[in-house]
């Protein structure tokens, strides 16, 4: 944050450096305006007081912020192994059931053919 105060105020120094007046009036109100942006300025303390905050809440929301990732994660690898076991279950079922219609639909073929059978020779037989 010194830094960067530093660098605007670096910057603004410049500008006023290359503004076309007479160098003598340049410096005049450049010493000014540089006393009067040090009135405005914190003191060093401060601004490492103001850096430390900031630089703990970034880390705390870091922190924060992982924290969530790692559960969101968590949940995510839960879920899909959820998901996985229903699949299986499901794919399970399906084919005990597709076992259960074929066998159903043989017997019912077997049947349909003794049944025919039987009338065919019950007709031959009168």
């Amino acid at each position: 944050m010194n830094n960067f105060l530093k660098g605007v105020l670096f910057g603004v120094g410049i500008g006023l450096l290359v503004a076309p007046m007479r160098g003598e009036e340049m410096r005049r109100q450049l010493k000014e305006r540089v006393g009067d942006l040090q009135g405005y300025l914190p003191e060093n303390e401060q601004l490492n007081l103001y850096t430390q905050r900031v630089t703990d809440r970034v880390s705390q929301t870091a922190d924060s912020l992982k924290g969530y990732a790692q559960q969101a994660a968590s949940t995510v690898k839960s879920t899909a192994s959820n998901l996985s076991g229903t699949a299986k279950d499901a794919a399970s079922e399906v084919k005990d059931a597709s076992q259960d219609v074929a066998h159903t639909t043989k017997q019912a073929v077997k049947s349909t053919q003794a049944n025919a059978t039987n009338t065919t020779n019950t007709s031959n037989s009168y």
